[in-house]
């Protein structure tokens, strides 16, 4: 079950996401926007957590939303760094890519706002997408 907080944190993912795809939106481009959207948690959350600290978050995460989806051999390559995370999400439907990004990242950073707050989780948010609070009040007014 997906508490609210996460729910929350898979819809902020699924804009991420969508900020970093281009326009055609097939299977490559979804698995590109997720590799880069890794890439740019990481990079903005290692400072604070450590690099072994956001892969043990990321495995966490990949075992709590996606254990029944995919085998645990699959889901330890897919996790170990952008690229091979792109290649297995490439690997789906498109849309299938998209959700299964989401949910992860979702779960990720609602277990990463557990530990350092939302202030904090915000504040990492922005060093790699500045506009992100302007686009929710945004999308929260309509």
């Amino acid at each position: 079950m997906i508490r609210p907080s996460a729910a929350a944190e898979i819809e902020r993912v699924k804009r991420l996401l969508a900020s970093e795809r281009s326009s055609t939106g097939g299977s490559a481009e979804s698995a590109a926007a997720a590799g880069q959207v890794y890439k740019k948690l990481e990079a903005q959350l290692a400072p604070l957590l450590g690099r072994a600290g956001v892969q043990a978050l990321i495995a966490r995460s990949a075992k709590v939303s996606l254990g029944g989806l995919t085998s645990p051999a699959e889901l330890i390559a897919a996790i170990e760094d952008p690229p091979k995370m792109s290649a297995w999400l490439q690997s789906l439907d498109p849309a299938v890519a998209t959700e299964t990004a989401a949910v992860l990242f979702g779960t990720f950073l609602s277990l990463v706002t557990t530990f350092i707050g939302e202030r904090l989780t915000m504040q990492a948010l922005r060093g790699a997408w500045p506009t992100i609070e302007e686009t929710e009040a945004t999308e929260n007014k309509k």
